[in-house]
């Protein structure tokens, strides 16, 4: 695969939400586009349930979804226009329990303005730090990095978001405008890239906790920090998470995630991770993962792909909060429309 193809099948592994939208009404300066996916993913062995991945009861787990998005842009004058986007998705429940509507979740929807100046949108959407952790966000399982904090984290409410590329630069800044009291955040982050395809990122964030009755609780913040590359065929990458998600009862975390994806260009890709996360708490550590994937993934065509991904969970079984902990199994099949 070429570059830009080896970095689209990255920002789609990352949770892109327009890589194969379809044009579906263009007049007047003004488009809509409609994509999505439906994806069966079974699970075997091991179910990842709140974090941790615990035994199948039965002889598979099934975690597919059905997203659905929609987009829009309109031109304002020679230098401004709109935009506004949504995405739902719908998940499914094991067949002993027979559900059709189980775990509807709204994943954005905002709206925008861009021009030169960048784009500045509002609404649910990703904050400042997610570009970092996008990074090494590539395969089946990753993802961690983004989610110790509200503030450095995706789909987020009453997000104010700021988006900037200024040639090898790609700056963004966002503000949480919380509902309820204490409960602001923000964030900034940055990406440069080399022309030898050599990528940095750094990213900052803060924000309140809030309150638990009437106890009102500290402030967190996290440092997260990138590097990719890129060459051909072959993608690296890697993320260092770490901070305070309540700077008044002591609490820490940090986050380290490596990622490599090879194309073999005949639609066959290899992919490979290694996570490891830690929350600590008063001095003591608590394991939150600790594993590596190989995932294989075929794409028939530019929208559909099939992969089996296999987990070894280096968690112990004596480790706080690891009790039960399995490696798992995962096929999948996406279309992607």
């Amino acid at each position: 695969m070429k570059k830009t193809l080896i970095a689209l099948a990255v920002v789609a592994a990352a949770g892109s939400t327009g890589a194969h939208a379809a044009n579906v009404y263009s007049a007047d300066g003004t488009e809509l586009n409609v994509g999505g996916r439906a994806e069966f993913r079974g699970d075997f062995i091991g179910k990842s349930e709140n974090g941790r991945i615990t035994e199948v009861d039965g002889t598979m787990k099934n975690s597919s979804r059905f997203r659905l998005n929609v987009g829009g842009t309109t031109q304002i004058s020679d230098t401004l226009s709109g935009f506004g986007f949504y995405e739902g998705e719908q998940g499914v429940t094991s067949s002993a329990d027979n559900s059709a509507d189980k775990d509807f979740k709204q994943r954005y929807m905002y709206a925008g303005l861009q021009g030169d100046f960048g784009a500045v949108s509002f609404g649910r959407q990703d904050t400042a730090a997610v570009q970092i952790s996008q990074m090494s966000d590539v395969t089946t399982f990753t993802g961690a990095q983004k989610e110790f904090i509200n503030a450095g984290n995706e789909q987020i409410n009453n997000t104010i978001a700021y988006s900037g590329n200024f040639d090898a630069l790609s700056l963004k800044a966002s503000y949480i405008a919380g509902d309820d009291k204490n409960t602001d955040g923000y964030g900034i982050s940055a990406i440069y890239t080399l022309p030898m395809g050599l990528g940095f990122g750094l990213g900052y964030s803060g924000g309140d906790n809030g309150y638990i009755g009437n106890v009102k609780q500290g402030s967190s913040d996290a440092l997260i920090a990138g590097i990719n590359y890129t060459l051909d065929s072959l993608y690296l990458a890697g993320t260092y998470t770490t901070g305070d998600s309540d700077n008044k009862s002591n609490e820490e975390f940090d986050g380290v995630e490596l990622a490599a994806v090879y194309g073999f260009g005949n639609g066959f890709a290899l992919k490979g991770a290694y996570q490891k996360t830690d929350n600590k708490n008063s001095g003591v550590t608590t394991e939150k993962s600790d594993f590596f994937e190989l995932t294989g993934d075929y794409a028939f065509n530019k929208n559909i792909n099939a992969y089996l991904a296999y987990l070894v969970n280096n968690l112990k079984e004596s480790s706080v909060g690891a009790k039960d902990a399995e490696d798992t199994l995962r096929f999948g099949l996406k279309y992607s429309f």
